[in-house]
């Protein structure tokens, strides 16, 4: 069957999605300058089960299986920033592929670049943000109970620990435990998005570095603070509208606030939030201010150049029928300019597990 126009159009918005969040990633290590290691090459097998997500009954007997494969580069040259703070971290890219029974979108494949680091000796963190491709999305299928995937393309996002084994000095085993996202950021209905819990059982092969010790803090460092403006304008789909209806309504976020830089690798800081989706309006009254304010708090952690941000706001008044009455922010920035000041980005705001709409960011410090 021909998909109409409008349906092959609706593809650019998720590609651009998943590019940015992919290339943040994958172009950290280049910001940063990086003298790296000799490639790491891993293979793991993989399972685990789908996670329904808030108000869904899917997920409850949908095992998952497959296999992730990866390289990655760990940062090796003698700057304070790498080996002091980030303990001579890996950058790289992963390829994977899950199996999901009684899946009603079909089997996943994904790509996507991530980063991990020591915690001690034996224990690592890992970040991961990449795209996923699905073989029976709503696009697809038009089945009424897929609920879940709508397009082909959506983002994979995943944060997990990994446990590391040193078998001799070129093969490390692992065992890692993760939390994974897949949707589209409602810029192709339907949306409600899959999340799983997945664990991960390989052999890491290449040479094994110990950590160093982080310190919590820095001598060297004097903590200081900026005031911030915001504006983030996007598009949405509203989850109200027949499915089959492709309209998008234009959205916004802005934000003043407060950024205090604590340490050279972390900060902190709140702000006032002022944010809006057109698409609410098929729900609200007529006369709603067409503006929710809230007020935030967040969290980054800064690797080089890159940002990652992680906040959570309560409205003041106005907020979406049948919404909480607060929400999350997940974020990547690339910070540029003079000292830094200013960022670039794409972030999500997203009440409970599920988004509201993507927000394509601009901020710059003063």
């Amino acid at each position: 069957m021909t998909l109409p126009s409008s349906r092959r159009r609706c593809r650019l918005p998720v590609a651009l999605l998943v590019l940015l969040l992919t290339g943040n990633v994958l172009f950290i290590p280049v910001a940063g300058k990086c003298q790296v290691s000799p490639s790491h090459f891993s293979f793991a097998l993989t399972g685990g089960k789908v996670i329904p997500t808030a108000g869904s009954p899917f997920g409850g007997d949908n095992p998952t299986y497959g296999f992730d494969a990866a390289v990655c580069w760990r940062q090796e040259d003698e700057q304070h920033y790498w080996t002091t703070f980030w303990n001579h971290p890996y950058a790289g890219i992963r390829t994977n592929y899950a199996h999901i029974l009684n899946g009603i979108a079909g089997d996943r494949f994904g790509l996507a670049g991530f980063l991990q680091g020591p915690i001690t000796r034996h224990i690592d963190w890992v970040y991961g943000a990449g795209f996923s491709l699905y073989t029976r999305p709503y696009r697809f299928t038009h089945d009424p109970e897929n609920i879940y995937i709508g397009s082909v393309v959506n983002c994979l996002i995943d944060v997990g620990l990994v446990l590391n084994f040193p078998v001799g000095e070129n093969y490390t085993l692992f065992a890692t435990g993760k939390l994974v996202h897949s949707s589209n950021g409602y810029l192709y209905k339907p949306n409600h998005g899959l999340n799983y819990l997945q664990a991960e059982v390989g052999c890491r092969f290449g040479a094994a570095q110990s950590p160093v010790k982080t310190p919590l803090q820095d001598s060297t460092f004097t903590p200081f603070g900026r005031w911030f403006v915001m504006v983030a304008p996007g598009a949405a789909m509203s989850r109200n509208d027949p499915l089959d209806k492709i309209v998008y309504y234009p959205t916004y976020m802005s934000q003043v606030g407060y950024t205090r830089y604590f340490h050279p690798c972390f900060a902190y800081g709140g702000a006032l939030d002022l944010s809006y989706n057109f698409a609410h309006r098929k729900l609200a009254p007529v006369d709603e201010w067409p503006v929710y304010p809230a007020v935030s708090v967040f969290g980054d952690c800064l690797w080089g150049t890159f940002d990652l941000r992680l906040g959570v706001a309560h409205y003041l008044s106005y907020y979406p029928q049948n919404w909480f009455q607060y929400y999350e922010r997940v974020a990547i920035y690339y910070r540029f300019g003079e000292e830094l000041r200013h960022r670039a980005g794409v972030g999500m705001k997203v009440h409970g597990d599920h988004i509201d709409f993507v927000e394509w960011t601009y901020s710059i410090e003063f």
